[in-house]
């Protein structure tokens, strides 16, 4: 049967309902008339054809009032890909007619249970009070209300207002809870978030209160989880669509006097994620909100005289790359113009000036300055008006040298366009983002590949070949898609290619992956995932010695920013590098591990613990206690896998080294338990499980510093993570070179072997090196390997 739309009313305040064709045409008043008595609600329409269909819900009882008020008058009729048309409601029947009261109930406490939880009520008309008899403020008194329903619905992922206590799978044992948001009490919530939105407007009587955009931001927060929750409740269709209209509202409210920008970037991208759940017309305004974001290419008009990039290249890389700009692409040495900023290097001649062979529309002529860079220096070029664009190209170090990069202070001046050449840059975009948030910004998908001759020199570059494809879209001044078009072809051949929005270096104009790694408020939680953009943030710093020692940040979860949240955004990108550098991970389900699956969701307390976690066949607990939290969710459209990177609020402080090692022990864990890394030879045994979790930990700590500084993380986390002492240079050594030409950094099946042994020959170099901590990694304790609950952590003295 063939799904249809009946509307009564015109415009945005039309009501809808859902409905399927049974018969049309001759056949449908007989149709009708057999159906008098049947289930559900009946409809008979007439006109130039008649239509015979019935709802797909009962609707609740206003509604079908209003159907009743309706017989005899004209309404429009809904099809698929085609125009409305217009008929007269003939007749009504079938037994969903007979109204049934909605039973009064009690109000519900939302957060009951959670110790420490702000309380939080859904009162029986729909509206949110602080108190089980209410009142349901609508004022600006309403803002510890609204945040505490923020956060509420922020610790969601898969559930909306159709269950609003969605079953543990961590707590089998508790019963089912049915409570739900009805359609009726979600049109008096609408009211009253209405009612806040008035108060605390932008160009409200409130607006110079600082409490304003934070009610406004909460009330957002409300207003996406209505309209997601028709995605799981038909019924919501009106509710959800004048949900979208009041969010469409804010947007344009914000632009005026006393709004804030961010929080409109935020309500557009709450906007696009909730696309699937609004109407035709309505994506179409989130997709032209969303394009209006970012730029679609460079200011071409505010541009003038040539254009300067730097080449700031590793000393490895620098000959080999200004010869191939000179033999492969024609580019000539040139003496560098008058007015060129000196260089940061305090040795060699400055800049090895190159001409490009083309030039810009306007005979604007392009200029390479390249010189040999270290990451202390890499992005001075940032600052200086001179310069248009930079290139950086070295290795990655597995993240470290981004890191280091980023903790310079380089403030951007004028127009950038800038293009990290490495491996995987998309792990640490978020940092180069944040450090320069008005740049346009190329960065590396897969590992960026070359090829040595002679002498280990450079002679083959997929970052030149691409740089060269940027700059000859830039001398057409075309659009960032056009010069994504470009970089496909000169890119070289990669195991993503095969995904159609694969493209090595993001830029700009392809938001499906860029808006993974934007965070707008900084809090640690990518906004492709936010609920709830909280104004308040308290900059939590972050202490090595007392890493492993849990302590209350003295702020919600959600107001947690600086250091910290910086460390969680750098420890959720590790796993994308993890996953794409070690074939332990290769069964993810959908490529995930090739398709940056892993996103920082924020940082969560017992007090605000996460829901909707899969737990798989692992053992269970406390979500609240654990030190990290990754929730997979498969999405409901394919078989994509995406993953939330959850920290514990009380171990913010921790190191941004030690939060990587707990979330990757978490995601391994909770992968294996979800049956999502293979279930064999060598996985298929608690023993080769933790062995393989050993070698992910090593290799992660393969990163230049002190070594006592890395033997202390080391040891920090064994504490933490139930393991035995052992060597930290055993267990890296199982990480060969063999491994790395393989393209395995953070372990393998080979290591695995080499550690613990098979089961024809087991014990490995393990078990003569250390006979006793060997079998307790091959204990039957579920307990070992895995996260301790916080407060049973065996402290360690820091490094």
């Amino acid at each position: 049967m063939k799904e249809i739309e009946i509307r009564i009313g015109r415009g945005a305040r039309a009501t809808r309902f859902a409905a399927v064709l049974v018969k049309s045409g001759s056949t449908a008043t007989r149709s009708f008339e057999r159906s008098r008595s049947g289930a559900g609600v009946q409809v008979h329409l007439t006109g130039e054809r008649d239509y015979h269909v019935a709802l797909v819900a009962e609707p609740a009882a206003a509604d079908k009032a209003l159907l009743r008020a309706t017989v005899g008058q004209k309404l429009l009729l809904d099809f698929p890909g085609r125009r409305a048309v217009r008929q007269r409601l003939a007749g009504l029947a079938g037994h969903g007619l007979q109204d049934r009261s909605e039973p009064k109930a009690a109000a519900l406490d939302l957060t009951a249970g959670i110790h420490g939880a702000a309380p939080l009520f859904l009162l029986s008309s729909g509206e949110l009070a602080a108190d089980a008899d209410g009142p349901a403020p609508k004022d600006m008194s309403s803002l510890p209300v609204f945040v505490a329903a923020a956060r509420w619905i922020s610790s969601r992922r898969t559930s909306s207002f159709e269950c609003l206590f969605p079953p543990s799978a961590f707590f089998p044992d508790e019963p089912l809870r049915t409570e739900r948001l009805t359609p009726t009490q979600a049109r008096a919530l609408l009211r009253q978030v209405d009612g806040v939105l008035t108060e605390a407007a932008a160009s409200g009587p409130n607006a110079a209160v600082d409490d304003a955009v934070q009610l406004r931001s909460a009330a957002l927060t409300v207003l996406s989880h209505v309209v997601a929750t028709v995605l799981k409740d038909p019924e919501f269709r009106a509710a959800a669509d004048a949900a979208a209209e009041r969010i469409f509202r804010l947007i344009d409210e914000e632009t005026g006097p006393g709004g804030r920008g961010e929080l409109r970037a935020h309500a557009i991208s709450l906007l696009s994620l909730r696309g699937p759940a609004l109407r035709p017309e309505q994506q179409a305004r989130a997709q032209a909100l969303l394009r209006s974001l970012s730029r679609q290419a460079p200011p071409y008009a505010a541009l003038t005289g040539p254009w300067r990039f730097a080449l700031a290249s590793a000393p490895e890389f620098f000959p080999g790359e200004v010869e191939l700009l000179q033999t492969k692409f024609g580019f000539t040495k040139v003496a560098a113009p008058e007015g060129t900023p000196a260089s940061p290097n305090p040795w060699g001649d400055g800049y090895v000036v190159l001409r490009a062979p083309f030039v810009g529309k306007g005979g604007r002529e392009f200029m390479v300055f390249a010189r040999s860079a270290a990451p202390r220096d890499e992005n001075f070029e940032m600052s200086q008006e001179f310069f248009t664009g930079l290139l950086v190209s070295r290795h990655a170090n597995l993240g470290a040298y981004d890191m280091r990069a980023s903790a310079i202070q380089t403030p951007q001046v004028g127009y950038k366009l800038m293009m990290n050449c490495q491996c995987a840059g998309l792990t640490t975009r978020f940092a180069i983002a944040r450090m320069f948030p008005d740049a346009d910004i190329f960065s590396s998908w897969d590992s960026t590949y070359f090829r040595t001759g002679e002498g280990d020199k450079v002679v083959a570059s997929e970052g030149i070949d691409c740089f060269v494809a940027i700059l000859r879209g830039l001398a057409e001044e075309e659009d960032f898609a056009a010069i994504d078009r470009r970089i496909r072809k000169a890119q070289w051949h990669h195991r993503q290619s095969r995904t159609p929005d694969f493209v090595q270096f993001i830029g700009p104009a392809h938001p499906l992956v860029v808006a993974r790694y934007q965070d707008i408020n900084r809090d640690g939680k990518a906004d492709y995932y936010d609920g709830f953009l909280d104004f308040r943030l308290v900059e939590i710093a972050e202490s090595l010695k007392d890493s492993a020692i849990p302590r209350d940040p003295g702020a919600s979860p959600s107001q947690i920013g600086g250091e910290a949240a910086r460390g969680l955004g750098w420890a959720a990108g590790s796993l994308n590098r993890v996953t794409q550098y070690s074939e332990l991970w290769d069964s993810l389900p959908g490529q995930a591990e090739l398709l940056y699956a892993f996103r920082a969701g924020g940082f969560f307390s017992g007090a605000e613990p996460p829901r909707d976690v899969p737990a798989g066949k692992g053992p269970r607990g406390e979500l609240g206690r654990l030190p990290a939290v990754v929730r997979y969710v498969r999405e409901p459209a394919g078989d994509a896998l995406t993953a939330d990177v959850l920290f514990h609020s009380h171990l913010s402080h921790s190191a941004q080294e030690l939060k990587r090692l707990l979330v990757a022990a978490e995601a391994w864990w909770r992968a294996i338990d979800l049956g999502y890394l293979a279930d064999t030879t060598p996985l298929d045994t608690p023993l080769g499980q933790r062995a393989g979790l050993l070698l992910l930990l090593a290799g992660l700590l393969e990163f230049p510093a002190d070594q006592n500084f890395i033997d202390g993380l080391w040891e920090m986390a064994l504490d933490m993570l139930h393991l035995p002492r052992l060597s930290r240079s055993l267990i890296r050594r199982c990480n060969s070179d063999e491994d790395h030409n393989d393209g395995n950094y953070y372990g393998s099946v080979r290591g695995i072997r080499e550690l613990v042994g098979t089961a024809e020959a087991p014990g490995g170099v393990l078990k003569p090196a250390n006979p006793e901590a060997y079998e307790e990694l091959a204990a039957a304790d579920p307990a070992i390997g895995r996260a301790r609950p916080l407060g049973e952590v065996a402290q360690a003295a820091g490094p």
